[in-house]
């Protein structure tokens, strides 16, 4: 896939960038195909029973054996076609392509599965923690989200800001959701910034939303009743990278450096 200059500067100037039917209908299936497959192993250790959907199977095993879960979940990283399809043309040369780099740094890829009955959800955060100063993320649906069903949301052009620290910034996203995102919410209230509006982009499964390190964005809980399965990929650049500089640097940016002082 080829990025026109329009899309490399719509990206540099909203920090963000959406590619329609960025993974075709055969590749999606791939995916959850193998998922399946590794599915199988706990599910028939578990029960004779004949699930309708990969959602069932998913759902079931979450029920009676979350340990196994886990399991499967971990390995979901590891498997064949997602890694491959992390390193296909189409996403690294769209990664090296807005990097500004011939050689990048390919972060495990995964898929995220979101469901009705889990009340966990990301809220809006800066991509830290990573490899790099410099970082191009994907995060691509492998069914159709929105608004009111729950996707992904963003402030366009608050990449901008770099790496903007408040209270409890120095930790995962993951930690007391709901408080963390009342306080991107008022911190994004105030006159200097309240500019910065999050938009939530209607997405059929396959399509795209790359985004840069520093803008915010997050998740909204899945409101349907099925999986939201997500493919994530990231992409660090070589430069900007304080373990190839330091001897002392962690290989992560830990989440209380200020990202700002990285050269």
């Amino acid at each position: 896939m080829r990025l026109l200059k329009k899309d490399i500067n719509k990206f540099n100037e909203y920090g963000y960038l959406i590619i329609k039917n960025f993974l075709k209908k055969k590749e999606i299936k791939g995916i959850f195909n193998q998922m399946d497959d590794m599915i199988n192993i706990p599910i028939k250790k578990l029960s004779k029973k004949k699930f309708k959907t990969f959602d069932e199977k998913y759902l079931f095993l979450l029920r009676k054996n979350k340990i196994l879960k886990s399991h499967f979940y971990d390995l979901t990283k590891l498997l064949e076609g997602i890694v491959n399809l992390a390193v296909s043309k189409k996403f690294v040369n769209i990664g090296k392509k807005l990097l500004k780099s011939n050689t990048i740094l390919v972060d495990t890829p995964q898929v995220r599965a979101d469901h009705k009955s889990d009340k966990r959800f990301l809220p809006q955060h800066q991509e830290l923690n990573q490899i790099s100063k410099d970082v191009i993320n994907f995060w691509v649906p492998l069914v159709n989200v929105n608004k009111k069903g729950g996707g992904i949301f963003l402030r366009p052009k608050s990449h901008k800001l770099g790496h903007l620290k408040f209270k409890n910034s120095n930790m995962s996203a993951t930690s007391d959701s709901k408080k963390r995102q009342n306080t991107i919410d008022k911190i994004f209230s105030t006159k200097k910034l309240k500019k910065y509006k999050s938009i939530y982009p209607a997405l059929k499964a396959g399509d795209a939303v790359i985004f840069q390190t520093f803008i915010f964005h997050g998740t909204t809980p899945n409101k349907l009743n099925r999986i939201r399965w997500t493919y994530i990929s990231r992409f660090n650049s070589i430069n900007k990278t304080p373990y190839l500089k330091n001897s002392k640097s962690t290989l992560r940016i830990p989440y209380d450096f200020d990202y700002n002082k990285i050269s």
